[in-house]
Order: C-alpha cells, then sequence, then structure tokens
C-alpha cells in the first residue's frame, strides 16, 4: 500500500499556537498531507494521511521541534488517502470535555501487551469503552462496559453508573488513547482506586494482536470511517452482514448507519428509500480502492483469475474496468481458491476465481466505490 495513516496526541503546555499552527499547515501543504490537526495551549491532537516518504518525514520534522520529541505515532497503512482536504485550527481544547480535569491526573498506563496477558491468564478486571455509542456499535473489547454517550463532552456525566467499579480494577480504551488521558483523570479525582488506560488505544492493540480480543471493526474519524469490514452489528436494511458505516446521502438525514454492500448500491448509499428519493442529496465523489486484479480470463467458463491485493467477501458489489473493457458492476456471486474450492473470503495476495458476467481482460482492475 502506497499510502499511511498516523494519528498522534501529546498534553504539553504550548506558549503560541499560532506559530505551530502555521508551521504544520506549510509543511502538510508542501508535502502533499492531508488530515486534521488541532493544537491549543493545552496541547497537540492530530491525524493525517500522505503518501508513506511524506509521512515519515513529517514524524522526523515534528520531533525535531524538543517538545515533540518523544511523540508517539498510531500507524495503519491504507491504499488511498484517508482524507480529502487538510484541517489545522486552534482550539480551547485538543479534545471537548465536558468538565474541568487536570490530565496530569490521569491513570497508569496498560500496554498492548499487558491488556493480553490479562485477558489470557482470566484476571479479573473492569474494560470501559471511552468512546461515544456509534463506535462501540461496530466494534469493541471483549466484555467491555458501554456509556451511552453520543460524544465525549457527555462522559462526565455518566460516570455514576460506574459507581459500583470504584474498588475494582479498571481500564479505559479508546482509538489511540488522547480520550482516555482526560477521562481516567476525571475518575482519578472522583474516588476511584485503581485506573488504567490502554496506552495508543484500539490502534495499538490491533496492530500488534489483530483477531484477539477486540471484536469487530475500530471506527476512525478519517474517510474510511471504519478500518476493516467486519463489523459487529448487521445490515440495518435487510439484516445481512453489514460491510459498510456510512452518512445518509439524503443531507436532511445523514444518519449513521450500517449496511451491506447491495443494500449500499440498491440505495444509492441512502438509509431508505424514502432517502434515496428526497430531492437534497450529498454529491458523491465516487473513490475507487482498488482491491484485486484480473490475471485470466476464461471464455468458455465465464470466469476471471484474479490477484487479490485486498480481502474479497462474497456477495461483495464491485466494478471492473480497464483500458480497453468498459467499466460494470458486478456482485461477487462466488469464490474459488487456487485449488477450485469454494471460499466465502478471499485473503489479500491470494489467487482466486469470480463468475463474471463480462468479458475482460488481463491486468484489468477490480475496484469497491468507497
Amino acid at each position: 500500500m502506497d499510502y499511511k495513516v498516523i494519528s498522534f496526541y501529546k498534553y504539553i503546555n504550548i506558549d503560541d499556537p499560532a506559530k505551530l499552527k502555521n508551521s504544520i499547515k506549510r509543511f502538510c501543504e508542501e508535502s502533499s498531507i492531508l488530515g486534521r490537526v488541532l493544537i491549543g495551549k493545552e496541547g497537540l491532537n492530530g491525524a493525517i494521511s500522505g503518501k508513506k516518504q511524506a509521512v515519515e518525514k513529517y514524524k522526523k520534522w515534528i520531533a525535531s521541534d524538543r517538545r515533540f520529541s518523544d511523540l508517539t505515532f498510531r500507524e495503519q497503512e491504507y491504499e488511498k488517502n484517508a482524507y480529502h482536504k487538510l484541517v489545522v485550527k486552534i482550539r480551547k481544547e485538543i479534545v471537548h470535555f465536558g468538565a474541568k480535569v487536570n490530565v496530569a491526573k490521569s491513570g497508569r498506563y496498560i500496554t498492548p501487551e499487558q491488556l493480553k496477558n490479562m485477558y489470557d491468564s482470566g484476571e479479573e478486571f473492569i474494560i470501559i469503552d471511552a468512546r461515544n455509542d456509534y463506535e462501540s456499535r461496530v466494534g469493541k473489547f471483549e466484555k467491555a462496559v458501554e456509556l451511552p454517550i453520543k460524544n465525549f463532552r457527555e462522559l462526565p456525566g455518566k460516570t455514576g453508573k460506574l459507581e459500583h467499579y470504584k474498588d475494582k480494577k479498571i481500564i479505559m480504551y479508546c482509538t489511540g488513547g488522547i480520550r482516555c488521558e482526560k477521562a481516567t483523570a476525571y475518575l482519578n479525582e472522583h474516588g476511584f482506586r485503581d485506573v488504567n488506560h490502554l496506552k495508543g488505544g484500539i490502534i495499538a492493540f490491533n496492530n500488534k494482536y489483530p483477531g484477539t480480543y477486540f471484536r469487530g471493526a475500530n471506527f476512525v474519524f478519517d474517510d474510511r470511517l471504519i478500518d476493516t469490514q467486519d463489523m459487529l452489528t448487521d445490515c440495518e436494511i435487510c439484516g445481512n452482514s453489514a460491510t459498510n458505516y456510512l452518512n445518509c446521502h439524503n443531507l436532511d438525514c445523514d444518519r449513521l448507519y450500517a449496511c451491506c454492500d447491495k443494500c449500499r448500491t440498491r440505495l444509492n448509499r441512502c438509509c431508505s428509500q424514502d432517502c434515496k428519493e428526497w430531492p437534497r442529496q450529498r454529491k458523491q465523489n465516487k473513490l475507487y480502492s482498488t482491491i484485486g486484479r484480473i490475471e485470466n480470463y476464461y471464455r468458455k467458463r465465464k470466469v476471471a483469475m484474479v490477484e487479490l491485493k485486498q480481502p474479497l467477501k462474497k456477495s461483495s458489489m464491485v466494478i471492473i474496468k480497464g483500458k480497453t473493457t468498459r467499466e460494470f458492476e458486478l456482485e461477487v456471486k462466488e469464490i474459488r481458491d487456487y485449488d477450485d474450492k469454494k471460499i466465502s473470503l478471499g485473503e489479500a495476495g491470494q489467487l482466486v476465481t469470480i463468475p463474471v458476467t463480462k468479458k475482460v481482460r488481463k491486468n484489468d482492475k477490480i475496484v469497491i466505490v468507497s
């Protein structure tokens, strides 16, 4: 994959946020880096993406500032830019919380290794999701306690639900760690005795131990919305397995909902037939995510051999296009491996065959509209 997405934060006193803002904005613009960076007197909070080489240069550049020499990064590779614009802003808080809190009193760090060992050994602890309800709906840690919040600033008003855990060992987690710095500090200030939080958040844990104790997809605040298709929830329209998390393209609805590939295509990225027919629709900029390349076409069997760059699920809706192949949409009704056995999921790097409705050619691309 050619691109990299990184997130980073540090709570530190910044005397001149405007100066730092201008420096970061200039560097990112010159390097074709997109994303969102918030700067305040309390610190720095950012998530950016760009070509791998450009992102690596950014990491070295920001670390050359002695204030950020120990800055750590949550990293994920991706096949395209995960953001569509650059936003660098000054904020009073780098993550908005609904109460005053001293971040210096935040909980102790638990590393991904320590958390996995605690799960493996059956150690008793309470793991609490500090994220919003729409994030935990698609993925969460095993046995996680969820707080019914729609945004982070609601969290202080909901901690009363945790009172019976005051004497328990608590581990809080969020996407990358920044929200837990404030959330655990708040719990410490309100009498909780053993408060910890996952260092690097879900991203750090999944990078090291994918497919273990975090179930489902991780919600991310960029154009992807989720970092995998393995959501816990089902399609809210037909009840089949969900593979997309979208904002309804009816501008007067804009509801975040889970759906399968078929319903996404059938309803034109809307959450219902009524929304599809609504006059005010979000402008759709098609972003093609290449998941494979045609290696061969077998005319008599009407199947194509595909080299996969990304996983491909049965029943996915894809588009095939090439220099001389006119673009067409296709539902993947069957996948067979190299030994001609039926499989429900083709893995990245695997050679598979799929039935096709039209003639395709070697080197044609198979893409998913994201």
